[in-house]
Parts: structure tokens; C-alpha cells; sequence
């Protein structure tokens, strides 16, 4: 009769046990650079660790580097909506055509400068509700401001851009480029190394970080600030159907962890890190120009055309680009 006893305790146990495996959730979180990117230690890794830590471990996050679930940064998205991941480091522009009012925010003189166009977004966010539907939102930040990262030639002058090839992340910065005179090249940062080395671009408008975080600092020579500023945008998104299966409970401790302070937390990351990477870049040699008072006029003047014309087409499509931009600028 002990021995039943026992055995029943026993049994008892073993089930507990499995049925807390069973109830365990790992979620596959996507991103396509290293595990020495200022994101994956400052952001994704803590974002996992303290997941684990409210959920007592029945909720983890498993986070998968270097496209381990599919290659480059374009597709990121379409993982998620497809269920490759449940969770996805990525970045609006390369599906710009599904992002077009969160995109507005990119385009120079819709926020002024100074401003920090990642408060403004979450001080607005409901605005956005339409564009992010297919998802559940939990992080979009800017990063560092853009600078012209330059091959070979040194930008001093709107008009130095002539003929130039100048790689893009997204269709408002092509527009901003061409306004500026230069032709517009997009590709993934993944291929600017090599495009930036072999001539298919003459240069690029990024933040700083890449110097370090993408190598862009071996081949390049210039870098042309002091122009009004465009800010690239990120966002962590996670699949709808992953986010239901979570339970109440889980999901209110996942949306205490993300959102507003997680997002702030990002461009803080990416803006320190864009610091450092350039005042490494210039003590091994490199040079920055910052543009004229007159100069940068020149270049401000375009874009502040670009950012009119931006806001009239996208309200003619109805999405009422207006009312957001106005907001923003509050």
C-alpha cells in the first residue's frame, strides 16, 4: 500500500511536470545581423531574459541571429505574417508600400529638427492602428540621424551630387535623393559593402552605426553632414495568430516589456551607437563635412519641397497624411 502510495506521488509529480512542458511557450524571434549588433545585445537578448523572468518560464523567446530563419532583411516581415516567426526585427521601408503614413516620419521637415520622431510616433500611435493590422505592434523607433557616407568623393555641394549612385532604404529617401539630384539605388544594407566597393553605389544615406555594425567604414572615405536629417524607422512586430495563443496574462506582461519605453530604449541604442562608430571612424582617419550655412540651404530647400508633396499624395489616397503630420509636429 506505501509502494501505491509512492508510485502515486510519483505519478502525480511526472504529470505536473509534463503538463508544465506541455503548457511551455517558446517564441522564435528573427533578426538578420550578428549577435555583436548593438540591437541583439541591448534589446532582443534583454527582451528574452525578461520575458522568462515574469512569466516564471513559461513563456520564453528564442532568438534567432543572422537570418537563421530565412536570409536578408527584406523578407522580415512576411515571416511574421507567414508564421516563419513569431516575432520580427525589421524595417518598414522594405515594405513601404504597406507603411506609407508610418514612412511620412522619415521625410525631413515633417518633424522638426530636434525633436525625438520616436516619442512623437508613440504619442500618436493609435494614428496607426490601420497600417501595423496585420501584426501586433511592439516596437518602432528611428534610428540616428542620416548622413551621406561617401565611397570616394567628398560632398560639398548640392550640386557635387550630380550623376551620383546613392543607396536607399526606402521609397521616401529615393525621392529625397533624387530631389537632391542623384539617382536612387535600393538594396538591403546586407549589400552595401560590396556595392560600396565595387562602384554599383557612389554612396549612401545612413546612420553612422553602420560604420562599425556593416563595416561601411573600410570603404568609406567622406561623410557629408549638417543637411536636415532623415531618420531611418524599425519596428519589432510579432504574428497575430502567436500573439492570441499567448493567453491574457502573458500578453499583458509582453506589453509591459514592449511598446513606448522599449522603443525609446532602441533609439537610444542606435543612437549612441551611431556616435561611437563615428568617432571611431574619424580617429582612424576618416573625415566628416559638414555642409555651409549656405550649402545645407540648398539642400533644405529640396527637401522641404519633397515633404509638401509627399503629404498632398498621400492624402489624395486617403490617407490623411495631413491630420498625421500635424500631429507629429505638435
Amino acid at each position: 500500500e506505501t509502494m501505491t502510495v509512492i508510485r502515486s506521488i510519483f505519478g502525480g509529480l511526472a504529470a505536473l511536470a509534463i503538463g508544465t512542458m506541455a503548457c511551455a511557450e517558446e517564441l522564435k524571434l528573427a533578426h538578420f545581423s550578428s549577435t555583436k549588433y548593438h540591437l541583439h545585445v541591448e534589446m532582443f537578448v534583454p527582451l528574452a531574459e525578461k520575458l522568462a523572468e515574469a512569466t516564471g518560464g513559461a513563456t520564453t523567446i528564442r532568438v534567432y541571429p543572422g537570418g537563421e530563419l530565412g536570409p536578408g532583411p527584406v523578407k522580415q516581415y512576411d515571416r511574421v505574417i507567414d508564421g516563419v516567426a513569431d516575432i520580427a526585427y525589421a524595417l518598414p521601408g522594405y515594405t513601404a508600400s504597406q507603411f506609407k503614413k508610418t514612412l511620412l516620419v522619415e521625410v525631413p521637415g515633417i518633424v522638426k529638427p530636434g525633436v525625438n520622431k520616436t516619442e512623437a510616433i508613440w504619442n500618436n500611435i493609435d494614428m496607426l492602428d490601420q497600417e501595423f493590422r496585420r501584426v501586433v505592434l511592439l516596437g518602432l523607433w528611428t534610428a540616428g540621424d542620416a548622413m551621406l557616407l561617401m565611397h570616394e568623393k567628398k560632398i560639398e555641394a548640392l550640386s557635387d551630387l550630380a550623376g551620383l549612385k546613392i543607396r536607399v532604404p526606402s521609397k521616401n529617401t529615393g525621392r529625397l535623393v533624387e530631389a537632391w539630384g542623384a539617382t536612387a539605388v535600393s538594396m538591403p544594407i546586407t549589400q552595401v559593402y560590396q556595392s560600396l566597393d565595387t562602384g554599383v553605389v557612389d554612396g549612401v544615406l545612413v546612420d553612422a552605426s553602420v560604420l562599425t555594425s556593416f563595416k561601411l567604414g573600410e570603404v568609406t572615405k567622406y561623410i557629408t553632414a549638417g543637411m536636415n536629417a532623415t531618420n531611418s524607422v524599425f519596428m519589432l512586430v510579432m504574428n497575430r495568430d502567436s500573439w492570441e495563443a499567448l493567453g491574457a496574462d502573458t500578453q499583458a506582461k509582453l506589453t509591459d516589456l514592449t511598446g513606448a519605453e522599449m522603443s525609446e530604449g532602441g533609439r537610444v541604442t542606435m543612437t549612441s551607437a551611431s556616435e561611437r562608430a563615428l568617432k571611431k571612424w574619424v580617429a582612424e582617419g576618416g573625415e566628416v563635412h559638414t555642409l555651409s550655412a549656405e550649402a545645407a540651404a540648398e539642400f533644405n530647400a529640396a527637401s522641404d519641397s519633397l515633404a509638401a508633396e509627399v503629404i498632398a499624395e498621400l492624402d489624395a489616397e486617403g490617407i490623411d497624411a495631413s491630420a498625421w503630420a500635424a500631429a507629429l509636429r505638435q
